[in-house]
């Protein structure tokens, strides 16, 4: 028959498509490439630039958080990954998107990114960059309340939806609460994309959405509904990201796409229009025709204004938008000598991403280190949650109070900078002392006080009190035979259980320090050669191993690498992931080589 023909023809071709979509995407890998680039690489003071790092080859990448530049403040604000196919050949690239923020004006030399990837590092070309003492571009009068509607809500002409055409088959919406936006700040943007309920629909790429000045979070899946509109019922694909703004002007968005496939009723073929063959097709004729579809949604235009420069305090890190502050001590009464924790949270809603850690007052006396950080989301965009800073201090000298902090931040409902500050909390800390040793003393025999002399076995009325018994027949107990047979056996039964706590206290301590510190670096040595471990567990033991070394210059220097190398893995953009054979070989290696009070055979 020729319809079993068709279908096996059919399912041979598709058969060898994803084949070759299975090959090519083992072949078309490519190897990794990094570029960076800016958007402008030339601004006026109040104004932002963007910088862009793509990684060509690999879908995880470790990158560093800040990019330190005197006169700039330069943060990792996102990321967004683009996958191609061009003639079968797959290939994919992430993006990792930098927010410059001049600090001054002058002329600048933005250094090499370092990029790790696939057990490899890559370094960018350095960019240089500029910012001019000038006004920023004049921003465009607000759009009248008519045409944008009220702040926090939908536009007018969004709400008055035009009643859909009869054979219009699938449109989309978006809404956007503002169309003026200030540098840095960031608003919810939601895309509604509307199909014919009647015809099955499938989704064949991502949305694009985007446009120079403004930038998109990955969209997370969207969600789906059903609508009617004008008596007919629609599948809405409901999308949700946060938009944020990088540089000064009118930006203006083109329409958000979204390529897709929808599944249309097709001409009968001869033979099949038949009344009795639609009965057994419970009344369909079962033939249908795929049309590629791109629904498009109206563009968006927005105004991009720059912070301003009067008022903003020296304490502001780049914070936009609307938050509150407190500070907690989570052990108020260390030991001396033990690390206290003081954790600052920030709550409201705003960039979070975006913003930098509060400044600590009143530090004298306390060594402190850079805080980690982790962020709650209260939404599915987190756009609104609360953000947790948890310093770690130490005492230098007796503490009562715990040192303070200062958030600055940037309002934009009332346009101006606001600063925050909580007061020192009462603690009590002290620094590590130890005890002085006693003072050692020798003992030496003391002459017995001279005392006037008495008549030999007499007392002062000149009598014996005891018959056989006089003053000259009594000695000390230290010339006594029996007192030191009985001291003796005493100090051999004082040492035999003084020896027995002893061996007690070694068991249950698990040995000696010697043995433990051996137990310990034996086990530290085989979490790092686990081959199982990832790549943070393993720089973790590794840091743990060599601060336990015999201190020396090869030591320090390796521990100083380590250390670097673990904060990069805790606060990196991507995950750890597993460490490479010979990354982790030469891990060992290194720590093999370390002295020998601490090497482990």
């Amino acid at each position: 028959m020729i319809l079993p023909m068709q279908r096996l023809r059919s399912a041979t071709l598709l058969l060898v498509s994803v084949a070759c979509l299975l090959l090519s995407g083992r072949l078309g890998a490519a190897d990794v490439s990094v570029s960076a680039e800016l958007t402008r690489n030339r601004i006026n003071e109040g104004e932002m630039a963007e910088l862009q790092v793509k990684v060509t080859g690999t879908q995880q990448a470790d990158l560093p958080r800040e990019i330190g530049v005197d006169g700039l403040q330069i943060r990792l604000t996102g990321q967004s990954t683009q996958v191609q196919m061009v003639n079968f050949k797959v290939s994919s690239s992430v993006i990792y998107s930098y927010i410059v923020m001049p600090l001054r004006t002058g002329s600048f030399t933005i250094p090499s990114v370092t990029v790790a990837a696939d057990g490899k590092s890559y370094r960018t070309p350095p960019l240089p960059f500029t910012v001019e003492s000038g006004r920023a571009a004049p921003v465009a009068p607000q759009a009248s309340a008519q045409q944008a509607g009220m702040p926090g809500m939908m536009p007018r002409r969004a709400r008055q939806t035009p009643p859909v055409p009869e054979g219009r088959l699938a449109f989309g919406e978006i809404t956007c609460p503002k169309k003026t936006l200030y540098a840095g700040e960031v608003v919810p943007v939601e895309i509604r994309y509307y199909f014919d309920g009647r015809y099955p629909v499938q989704v064949t790429g991502r949305v694009d959405f985007g446009a120079e000045g403004v930038l998109v979070e990955r969209f997370p899946d969207p969600k789906e509904s059903r609508e009617e509109r004008d008596g007919i019922a629609y599948n809405v694909l409901t999308f949700r990201s946060l938009l944020s703004a990088v540089k000064p002007g009118p930006v203006n968005i083109p329409p958000a796409k979204l390529p897709s496939q929808i599944q249309l009723p097709g001409a009968l073929p001869p033979g099949f229009d038949d009344p009795v063959f639609q009965q057994l097709m419970g009344g369909q004729a079962g033939f249908s025709q795929p049309r590629e579809l791109t629904v498009a949604t109206a563009p968006l235009h927005l105004e991009i204004l720059p912070l301003p420069k009067e008022g903003r305090p020296a304490s502001f890190t780049g914070a936009v938008g609307q938050f509150d502050v407190d500070a907690i001590v989570s052990n108020p009464r260390p030991s001396p000598g033990d690390p206290l924790n003081l954790i600052v949270k920030i709550g409201g809603k705003g960039n979070f991403k975006g913003m930098g850690p509060p400044v600590l007052t009143e530090t004298n006396g306390w060594r402190s280190y850079p805080p980690g950080d982790k962020f709650d989301g209260t939404d599915d965009l987190s756009y609104a949650g609360v953000k947790s800073f948890d310093y770690t201090l130490i005492a230098q000298e007796p503490k009562s109070a715990s040192p303070g902090c200062e958030f600055s931040y940037f309002d934009p409902v009332t346009a101006r900078y606001l600063t925050l500050a909580t007061k020192p909390l009462p603690v009590n800390a002290s620094p590590g002392s130890v005890a002085p040793a006693p003072p050692s003393t020798v003992s030496s025999p003391s002459e017995p006080p001279a005392g006037p002399a008495t008549p030999s076995g007499a007392t002062a009325s000149g009598k014996q009190p005891l018959s056989g018994l006089s003053l000259r027949s009594w000695t000390t107990p230290a010339l006594r035979s029996d007192f030191l047979i009985a001291s003796l056996a005493l100090c051999v039964a004082s040492l035999a259980l003084a020896a027995l706590l002893a061996i007690r206290d070694l068991q249950l301590r698990g040995g000696t320090a010697a043995s433990r510190r051996k137990r310990e670096s034996a086990s530290l040595l085989a979490r790092v050669a686990d081959p199982d471990a990832d790549a943070l567990a393993a720089h973790e033991a590794a840091v743990a191993l060599a601060r336990v070394a015999q201190d020396s210059p090869e030591r320090s220097e390796l521990l100083g690498r380590l250390e670097e190398r673990l904060d990069a893995l805790k606060f990196g953009a991507r995950s750890p992931g597993v460490l490479s054979e010979e990354e982790r070989a030469a891990l060992l290696a290194s720590l093999r080589s370390l002295p020998v009070k601490s090497r482990i055979s």
